[in-house]
């Protein structure tokens, strides 16, 4: 295994070195940081579609991003793979006393207050001061809407800031509706954008006062969502034309179709 590792970690060394690749070698510290976040992204998507040798495919690629993060961080200061892998191994040991330590605990809460508890501790030991830290963290602004929502109100929730059930979700959802028809009603652009938002940014919470990210919700949504229209294509020849000229009533019976034997395939 770690023979591989290595081999991967060689290639990396010619790609970067004089005579390697040139796109390899013009990359920064910026940019391929940047295309380690795009691979992340594919591995999620692959995961979402069930398939483990995809999985296994983008993980190829993430490690190799990742280890070629790594080599352009190495060019900047004294680092390897190694020394990045043996940082965070000691993080997690750190952060885990309920599993590598005496304070043992099968409580999810008490194992989370723990953490952050020993990672308040490692910033103090840095000379920062945790309680100077906001409640909510900032986020990449290149990380989904959907999943900024979500950890924005996962991050108030954990100060109390949050309802106590999904009724007063559902009641919020239907007073941003009712505010959004009323700007709707107004023909106010910015008030409709803004409204819109709202609502967004309400059926985020719900997802997560039901248990569900919503990011990834969507991310399948918009899956069978490709999958049924390219179904509805195929019935037309994939004329355009042709499924103008069909009509919506002919194409929602195509929809229901694909959606029919989805659920078929689906039980098989």
């Amino acid at each position: 295994m770690l023979e591989n590792v290595q081999a991967l970690l060689q290639t990396i060394d010619t790609l970067r070195s004089p005579g390697g690749c040139p796109w390899d070698r013009k990359q920064t510290l910026q940019t391929a940081a940047h295309h380690l976040q795009d691979e992340a992204a594919e591995v999620l998507e692959a995961a979402l579609h069930e398939s483990g040798e995809e999985v296994r495919e983008e993980l190829g690629d993430l490690l190799f991003m990742v280890a070629f993060v790594t080599r352009i961080l190495g060019e900047q200061l004294p680092t390897d793979l190694d020394e990045v892998a043996r940082l965070g191994n000691e993080k997690l040991v750190r952060r885990h006393p309920h599993v590598f330590g005496d304070h043992t605990t099968d409580d999810v809460e008490e194992s989370q207050a723990r953490w952050n508890a020993i990672k308040a501790e490692e910033k103090r030991h840095k000379g920062l001061d945790p309680s100077e830290d906001p409640v909510l963290k900032d986020l990449p602004a290149s990380q989904p809407p959907l999943h900024q929502a979500y950890r924005y109100q996962k991050d108030a929730a954990r100060v109390g800031f949050d309802w106590p059930d999904t009724d007063g979700v559902w009641d919020k959802l239907r007073e941003e509706e009712q505010e959004l028809r009323e700007a709707v009603d107004a023909g106010d652009a910015d008030a409709i954008e803004h409204e819109l938002g709202d609502i967004l940014f309400a059926w985020a919470n719900l997802a997560r006062k039901l248990g569900v990210h919503p990011d990834v919700a969507l991310r399948k949504a918009n899956r069978r969502f490709r999958s049924r229209f390219h179904q509805v294509e195929a019935q037309f020849d994939g004329d355009p034309e042709a499924m103008r000229g069909a009509g919506l009533e002919a194409l929602e019976t195509a929809w229901q179709q694909a959606k029919r034997r989805e659920r078929r395939e689906d039980v098989g």
